[in-house]
């Protein structure tokens, strides 16, 4: 396997920023393209470090590219930088470029943990023509119950009102129950949407009601609940559970 580590300045972000991506030696791409978005308290290069990430990317030919959005919430901050324009505008057309990528969209694919499972889901149910297949692990499903979260310390409520604004007000193209409405309503292509959560997970609630909601829509929807936390271990274990979702269009974890 090929791993790049690319640093290059963002006219977005104003500054220099890193790109991990993984791919086969051999340039074999059948897989397509694979968006992997890193949780809050990560960055780009923790997928790599921390799970088996590269061994998926060779069983099933693909690149996967994993951006830094720092704890931006994947969203063009109020008083902050503009990370969902970069992550959505800027980052595909800079790796279509400089990596020849195949942006077929019936190959391409966005995932994320935590916070970048909320990001994950952003992208792809505002622009539902660009990705075939979305999966959130422990995500961020409700960003409303999410921003007034009575146990949240006070440092993240300063980064919050960062992120959304000083009385933490949450604009629709910010959540994701009010985007999966307007398809809906609209009538636009829908991507296919996995969501895991682990039964001990703080965000377990917001994934149940999520599930609920979404299962009663005419979205293809799967919703995958078992023992675990909000841990590596759990990622790990569902890494499998992705793929065969992405690929393999499964979703059991023997």
């Amino acid at each position: 396997m090929a791993h790049i580590t690319i640093e290059t300045g963002s006219p977005t972000l104003c500054m220099n920023t890193s790109i991990h991506v993984v791919s086969c030696d051999s340039g074999e791409t059948s897989g397509g393209t694979l968006y992997l978005l890193h949780g809050a308290g990560d960055n780009a290069s923790t997928w790599q470090r921390l799970t088996t990430i590269e061994m998926y990317a060779a069983q099933y030919s693909c690149t996967i590219i994993m951006p830094e959005a720092n704890r931006s919430y994947y969203t063009d901050m109020e008083y902050g930088l503009n990370y969902f324009h970069y992550i959505t505008q800027e980052l595909p057309e800079f790796c279509r470029r400089q990596l020849n990528l195949n942006t077929d969209p019936a190959k391409t694919y966005i995932a994320g943990l935590s916070m970048g499972g909320y990001g994950a889901l952003k992208c792809a149910l505002t622009y539902p023509e660009r990705y075939r297949k979305v999966v959130s692990l422990s995500g961020v499903t409700d960003i409303r119950t999410r921003l007034h979260d009575p146990h949240m310390p006070p440092g993240m409520i300063k980064e919050m009102k960062a992120v959304f604004g000083e009385r933490l007000q949450v604009k629709p193209d910010q959540d994701i129950y009010a985007l999966s409405a307007k398809l809906l309503q609209e009538g636009r292509p829908l991507p296919e949407v996995l969501s895991c959560c682990g039964e001990s997970d703080p965000f377990v609630e917001m994934n149940r009601r999520f599930a609920a909601y979404m299962q009663g829509t005419a979205y293809q929807f799967r919703y995958v609940e078992s023992p675990g936390a909000h841990e590596w271990r759990f990622w790990e274990q569902h890494l499998r559970t992705m793929f065969d979702f992405l690929y393999n269009d499964k979703t059991i974890v023997e």
